[in-house]
């Protein structure tokens, strides 16, 4: 008879998830993931499959972790602009709490152009994401705080695309300020 498992599987996956995150899906090898983890191989391999498989099902818990952040940030204000400007002001600054950028964009740039089933899970994810903002965007043209003219459609994918932008100017600054006035330029564009 099988043993039953005697570890958090949620907990586990967090701490190899963090380590992906710190060193990148080729950085990390097998060995990290034991010693993070501290489960032999067999219980690894039987409980979340192969690296690969340990991975997507990282990335797929942040996902759910990031999209449920966002969904909660949205609600911040009746007043739709409000709300947009809220999210995106907080997403920004979780990731410079967290001081790494997006496990996400990270995965993007190192996995995107080779991994197709990381790049078909990022992009099922994006559109979830975007959605958020589209929503938020067509309730402020409603209210006649965004512009008619502005298509929501491409506003809420520039949105989500300038995040990495964001992040990597306030790695090379250290300016959380200008970062700040940045969304802020970026938003009042779409201002009625």
């Amino acid at each position: 008879m099988p043993r039953n498992k005697e570890f958090d599987y949620h907990e586990k996956l967090e701490s190899v998830r963090n380590l992906f995150w710190e060193k990148g899906y080729h950085a990390t090898s097998i060995h990290d993931i034991v010693a993070v983890m501290k489960l032999n191989r067999s219980s690894i391999y039987n409980t979340y499959g192969n690296k690969h498989t340990l991975f997507l099902e990282c990335l797929k818990d942040y996902a759910q972790m990031k999209t449920a952040q966002y969904k909660k940030a949205s609600k911040y204000s009746k007043n739709a602009f409000e709300a947009l400007s809220h999210t995106v002001h907080y997403v920004m600054n979780q990731t410079i709490k967290d001081k790494k950028a997006c496990l996400i964009v990270r995965s993007i740039f190192e996995l995107g152009d080779t991994d197709a089933e990381v790049r078909a899970f990022i992009a099922v994810n994006a559109a979830v994401l975007e959605e958020i903002f589209r929503e938020l965007i067509d309730r402020a043209k409603e209210d006649g705080d965004i512009k008619d003219t502005i298509p929501s459609d491409l506003a809420s994918k520039y949105i989500l695309s300038g995040f990495s932008g964001f992040y990597k100017y306030y790695m090379l600054s250290g300016n959380k300020k200008e970062v700040e006035e940045m969304i802020d330029f970026m938003l009042m564009g779409m201002k009625a």
